[in-house]
């Protein structure tokens, strides 16, 4: 067997970050500008654009290379490698086909111990000593992308032979980072190797979309729009032209109220405060005009094929916990769609009548953005089959710490909710007792990993819109680590497991997981055999938030908010957090493997939901939901819920 790390250089009309890999490789204006390979022990070979037209350079190598069942193919990111190779180099140059069983991914390797996902990035985080070439990356850009034509160069493109040197020295510099990254981590174990091999295959699949009601909806929120400045025009005597002049609009409305600026939580609040007719007309507006939901959109019509599929829409181990995130059109995060039946507004929208559409939803924007997840069918002769596990994370985290009170309420199937709402109000609380009980949920469902009164009250606000005081939510917080102390015990057993492992070197087991440093990482041993893993750790003193200076777990990573590699602290409720969402996800990555192996074809997986395109008649809702809830040996104890369903089109 021979690794053959492979880097392909491409120019195209279409941006592959809004179209996805698959439908930027089948444009056709999308051409390889050239590609580098390097075999195990010999040096990165080149071939150019005029050697694929030619048939010269290291052509044949290649080719023979491809053609041995034996060897694999490594790329960084390889999934825009396979669709560039599949469908330019197979169909337009005669390339034999590569199975897509033979390509291995290094950035998927890089995600899986939390180094950042950019390929330059990942090598100066593992201190490597080859390095991107950041000069050569400036050219590339110019040379992949159309240039705007002048009087004196009407060209589309940048053809500038200096620039192409520059531009092969590039892709061989990537080649010889992508084999040093490969290099330096791990291989995915067996198991985890088949659930990236499944992501690939989901995100080539794609989702059908009802480009009907696609076109439609556009055409609305276009028009509506118009209809809305209009408004806002006569509203502001010709001040403001369109609500999306946010400068304009942010000075003409402080002429009557004192609003600081124009932003979502900004506009719902003042518009809700605000007597004054016209102002809160305004703000009406600026609210559905501004809407990202409905931007959401365009995105779709973007990234959509010849087929009417959106693919190339998951990101594998996405977060640090191995969980997906989205990309592209982002169907990770569609909205809730809360008070809107998206069949009958999709249906309605169909009949291509806007003013009966207004009539039954006056406010169109709304409307169309809480029915964009109806936007995803089946194809025809085919139907949706999706189940979404039942408060995974809750259950889990109870499983891990042993917390026998509460997973006697899930395996039971008694109304947990309602068990905890009672002691919070030292009262019966049934379902009846809908915002008593609503109480115990969001108790229940937030606060397993060490949440504050003042994080429980924004989390209430911004999850569930609901706005409590600060009594009641610290006796929420309290009530949680006294009723579930074995969850509250758990905290602090796993931070002390994994600073000793850091200070002492050794392996340290505490309940189902087992901490241990190794080659310059801090790994946590999942329950699934999986590990997460924290760049470069050390136990070092920090000041906490409240002033006090404390022995902290510190470690390297992406920073969330900057996006920058840094060092950060955690905590013992973040670090079960960790544990939970990881755990969480093996359970359902497994259950994906079991219902792929029956027949159940996975197009789609939206946090704790797993969607699937099936034929006609084929299998059930039941069946499915039996199948993706079967426990795992090693979890062969923890209560697994999941809720199914079959439709025609995508529904929550």
């Amino acid at each position: 067997m021979v690794n053959v790390h492979i880097d392909f250089e491409t120019r195209s009309r279409l941006d592959v970050t809004e179209v996805g890999s698959w439908k930027y490789s089948t444009d056709p204006s999308t051409r390889v500008l050239c590609l580098v390979f390097k075999a195990e022990n010999s040096q990165p070979a080149l071939i150019t654009e005029d050697d694929l037209i030619l048939e010269t350079g290291d052509i044949d190598f290649l080719k023979d290379l491809a053609k041995n069942p034996d060897n694999i193919f490594k790329a960084y990111n390889s999934l825009f490698e396979y669709c560039i190779w599949h469908n330019i180099l197979v169909k337009q140059y005669g390339f034999p086909e590569i199975p897509l069983e033979r390509w291995d991914c290094t950035a998927a390797k890089a995600a899986t111990h939390a180094l950042p996902r950019a390929l330059g990035k990942c090598a100066t985080a593992l201190r490597l000593s080859e390095e991107k070439d950041e000069t050569g990356k400036r050219v590339m850009m110019s040379l992949s992308k159309p240039r705007k034509p002048s009087k004196n160069n009407p060209s589309e493109w940048d053809d500038d032979p200096k620039k192409f040197d520059i531009l092969y020295e590039y892709c061989r510099q990537d080649v010889i980072v992508e084999n040093a990254i490969d290099e330096a981590l791990p291989d995915l174990n067996p198991r985890e190797k088949r659930i990236w091999l499944l992501d690939q295959k989901i995100n080539l699949r794609g989702v059908q979309i009802d480009v009907e009601a696609l076109e439609i909806a556009i055409r609305y929120i276009e028009e509506y729009s118009q209809r809305l400045n209009e408004e806002l025009e006569r509203l502001t005597c010709g001040e403001v032209a369109k609500a999306t002049e946010r400068d304009k609009l942010l000075k003409w409305l402080q002429n009557y109220i004192d609003i600081p600026n124009i932003q979502a939580g900004t506009v719902e609040e003042y518009k809700n405060s605000v007597n004054n007719p016209k102002i809160k007309r305004a703000l009406e507006i600026r609210q559905q005009i501004g809407k990202t939901s409905t931007s959401k959109i365009y995105a779709i019509k973007n990234a959509l094929d010849d087929e009417g599929r959106v693919r190339d829409n998951l990101v594998y181990h996405g977060a640090s916990t191995g969980r997906w995130s989205g990309k592209n059109a982002q169907f990770q995060n569609l909205p809730k769609g809360i008070g809107y039946n998206s069949d009958q507004v999709l249906n309605i929208l169909k009949l291509d009548d806007l003013e009966f559409f207004e009539g039954m939803y006056p406010n169109v924007m709304d409307a169309i953005s809480a029915s964009l997840r109806g936007l995803i069918i089946s194809k025809p002769g085919h139907d949706l089959i999706a189940a979404d596990y039942a408060g995974i994370e809750a259950r889990v985290v109870m499983w891990l710490a042993g917390e026998e009170r509460g997973l006697e309420q899930f395996r039971e199937n008694k109304d947990i909710y309602c068990d905890f709402a009672r002691e919070i109000y030292k009262r019966e609380v049934t379902k009846k007792d809908k915002d008593e009980r609503q109480l115990g949920k969001m108790g229940v469902l937030g606060c397993g990993y060490q949440m504050g009164p003042d994080r429980f009250r924004e989390q209430a606000k911004t999850q569930w819109n609901m706005e409590i005081p600060y009594d009641l939510a610290k006796l929420v917080v309290d009530t949680y680590r006294n009723t579930y102390s074995r969850v509250k015990s758990f905290w602090y057993a796993q931070e002390r497991a994994a600073m000793l492992a850091v200070t002492s070197g050794r392996k340290i087991e505490e309940g189902p997981v087992i901490w241990k440093v190794q080659n310059d990482f801090l790994y946590c041993r999942l329950p699934s055999g999986r590990c997460l893993a924290y760049a470069e750790p050390r136990v070092q003193q920090i000041q906490t938030r409240w002033g006090e200076p404390k022995e902290s777990l510190t470690f390297m990573g992406v920073n969330a908010i900057t996006k920058k590699w840094e060092r950060q602290s955690t905590y013992g409720g973040c670090l079960v957090e960790n544990i939970t969402q990881a755990v969480s996800r093996d359970i359902m990555a497994e259950g994906m493997l079991r219902v792929e192996e029956h027949g159940y074809n996975v197009v789609l997986t939206v946090h704790d939901e797993v969607v699937t395109e099936v034929p006609e008649n084929f299998g059930s809702a039941k069946e499915f939901e039996e199948l993706l809830t079967i426990r795992p040996k090693w979890a062969s104890d923890c209560p697994i819920s999941a809720e199914g369903w079959r439709s025609k089109r995508y529904r929550k």
